[in-house]
């Protein structure tokens, strides 16, 4: 029995590398911040370089920020910014051009319908399925607490009214 519990306690016990964790920490940070100046300073050449409005210059600046993810992908060096920034590289613009072109580049030998055109969004149909279910279900619920405050307000005005 002893020998059980010792064993089952080796097996939970959980040794943390906290010098590795806030290496890991401070990595994604890094590239995350990397990523943020980037778009900032795109942001900024388009708007105020070269004159567009700032809803243009935003539209500009994710469409860049994804070519310059796929072009990476393609090339062989996202893969491996990845892997020294973390999870702070793998933002959900990048990070979703990165999923779609490695799929592309994986099944290309396949042919352009059946290869590309079939496999392309394969990573990425997840996240597309999930974040719309999930944007569905936070709009249902902000709108139900919506018609509940306004139904409180509406009991609160009458309740002025009958004083």
């Amino acid at each position: 029995m002893e020998k059980e519990r010792k064993y089952y306690q080796k097996l939970i016990k959980v040794e943390k590398d906290y010098k590795k964790q806030t290496l890991n920490f401070l990595q994604a940070f890094l590239g995350g911040g990397l990523v943020a100046v980037l778009g900032q300073t795109i942001l900024t050449i388009y708007n105020k370089l070269l004159k567009f409005d700032m809803d243009t210059s935003r539209l500009f600046m994710t469409l860049t920020i994804i070519l310059i993810s796929a072009l990476l992908t393609g090339f062989g060096i996202y893969d491996k910014l990845g892997q020294l920034f973390k999870c702070g590289f793998a933002i959900p613009i990048s990070g979703f051009a990165n999923a779609t072109v490695s799929s592309a580049i994986d099944y290309h030998k396949e042919g352009i319908i059946l290869g590309i055109g079939a496999n392309a969004l394969k990573l990425a149909g997840s996240v597309i399925v999930l974040g719309v279910t999930s944007a569905i279900i936070v709009a249902t619920i902000r709108y139900l607490v919506g018609i509940i405050i306004w139904i409180l307000n509406l009991k609160m005005y009458i309740l002025k009214i009958q004083v």
